[in-house]
C-alpha cells in the first residue's frame, strides 16, 4: 500500500521554497493553536537530566495518572510512540485478518490492517446525511448471512468529518461485536474537545472494545509522539508483547505527566476552541459556494464550490505559505474537499482572505 498522505509535512514544502519552517502557518495538522503548555515546558527543561537513563519501559507514572483521569485500572492502559504506533501494533497483536472500516476516516487504520495482510471492508457515511456517522449501517453488516470481522474501527470524533458517534448505537455495535468475538476499536485522538461524548465508560462492560488516545494533538507537542491505549487487561498485554522495547522517551512521559495535571490548559483550550471555531466556520459562510459540515473537533471539514478542486486550491494556498488538508483522495469524499485545522483569530484571518482570494472573492 502507498504511503497515506497526513497534515503536517512543513518540511516537505519549506524545502521546496527554500524558506524556514516558521514562515509556514499549517492548518493541515489539527494542533491546539495555544501551544504547549508552560508546564509542559517546564517540565522537559527539568527532565532533560534523565536522558542518561534509559526511559522507563513499562511508563508506570504516567500510567498512575491516566489510570486515574480514565476511571481504569493502571494495567488497562498501554502507552506507545504516538497512536499511530499502536494502531499498527493491534491487527498483528490481535490477528485481525478481516476488518470493517467506518469512513470516510483516518487512512492509517487501513494502511496498519493492510500492512498486516488483513481484508478491509468500509461502511461510509453520506454526504447527502452531512457525513452523521454509519453506525446502524455498521450493525446493519453483522446481520448478513455469512458476515464476519475479526474487528471494527471508527474513530471519535471522527477525522476528518469532526462528528461524534452516538454513545447508544455504539453500544449496540459493541453488543454484535461481542457476540461475534470480534474487537471493537475507538480512536478517541480529538475527544479533549468534547470529552463528554467519550465511549471510554463503556470499557467496563464490553471487554472486546479498545479505546485510543493521543496527548501530543490537544497539548500541542505531536514531536514528542506520545499516545496510548486501553482496553481490558490481558488484552493490552499481548499487544505490549509486539511493541519494541523502550518505545515512549523520557521526556515525552515527563512532559505527558505534566500536562495532564494542568487543568487551566484543559478548560481554557475548551473554551477557546469552541468560541473559535464558531468564528471561522461564520467566516467561510461569508465566501459564496462553500459547504461547511458540523464539527466537535479542532479542525472543519469544508467542500469547496464545484467549479474548483481541492488538489487546486491547496496548491494555491501552498504558493502563499498555507498549508491544508486535500482530502480529495480520502475514501468516502469528493475531488471539493479540504480539513481546515482552527487556529488563533489572527491566522484565521489571514487563511480566510486567501482562500477569497483563490476562489475569486474580493
Amino acid at each position: 500500500m502507498t504511503q497515506p498522505i497526513h497534515g503536517g509535512n512543513v518540511y516537505k514544502v519549506a524545502r521546496e521554497q527554500r524558506i524556514p519552517v516558521g514562515r509556514i502557518l499549517d492548518f493541515s495538522a489539527s494542533i491546539n493553536p495555544l501551544g504547549p503548555p508552560a508546564t509542559g515546558l517546564r517540565a522537559i527543561r527539568a527532565a532533560l537530566k534523565q536522558i542518561v537513563h534509559y526511559p522507563d519501559p513499562d511508563c508506570w507514572q504516567l500510567k498512575q495518572e491516566l489510570a486515574q483521569q480514565c476511571a481504569v485500572d493502571a494495567d488497562m492502559i498501554l502507552v506507545g510512540n504516538g497512536s499511530t504506533e499502536l494502531i499498527h501494533l493491534l491487527p498483528r497483536a490481535l490477528t485481525i485478518t478481516s476488518a470493517l472500516v467506518m469512513g470516510p476516516t483516518f487512512e492509517e487504520y487501513t494502511r496498519a490492517l493492510t500492512d498486516a495482510g488483513s481484508s478491509v471492508q468500509y461502511v461510509h457515511a453520506r454526504r447527502e446525511e452531512r457525513f452523521r456517522p454509519p453506525l446502524k449501517d455498521a450493525l446493519r453488516q453483522f446481520s448478513i448471512k455469512g458476515s464476519r470481522f475479526d474487528a471494527v474501527f471508527l474513530c471519535n470524533p471522527n477525522n476528518p468529518t469532526g462528528q461524534v458517534m452516538d454513545r447508544l448505537a455504539v453500544r449496540e455495535l459493541a453488543e454484535a461485536v461481542e457476540r461475534q468475538q470480534g474487537w471493537l476499536i475507538v480512536d478517541e485522538a480529538f475527544i479533549d474537545y468534547c470529552p463528554a461524548q467519550s465511549v471510554m465508560p463503556m470499557l467496563r462492560e464490553y471487554p472486546r472494545m479498545m479505546v485510543l488516545r493521543s496527548l501530543t494533538k490537544f497539548y500541542a507537542m505531536p514531536g514528542l509522539r506520545i499516545g496510548y491505549l486501553v482496553g481490558a487487561s490481558k488484552v493490552v498485554e499481548r499487544v505490549k508483547d509486539c511493541q519494541p522495547p523502550w518505545s515512549v522517551n523520557s521526556l515525552a512521559q515527563e512532559v505527558s505527566l505534566a500536562v495532564l495535571r494542568d487543568h487551566a490548559y484543559a478548560t481554557m483550550s475548551r473554551t477557546f476552541m469552541k468560541g473559535e471555531r464558531s468564528r471561522l466556520m461564520r467566516g467561510f459562510r461569508h465566501l459564496s459556494g462553500l459547504y461547511l459540515y458540523p464539527s466537535a473537533a479542532n479542525f472543519v471539514l469544508i467542500e469547496l464550490p464545484v467549479s474548483t478542486c481541492a488538489a487546486e486550491v491547496t496548491a494555491r494556498l501552498a504558493a502563499k505559505r498555507l498549508l491544508v488538508r486535500d482530502c480529495s483522495t480520502m475514501p468516502g469524499l469528493t475531488s471539493q474537499m479540504i480539513r481546515v485545522a482552527v487556529k488563533t483569530e489572527k491566522d484565521n484571518r489571514r487563511l480566510l482572505a486567501a482562500l477569497g482570494s483563490c476562489l475569486g472573492k474580493p
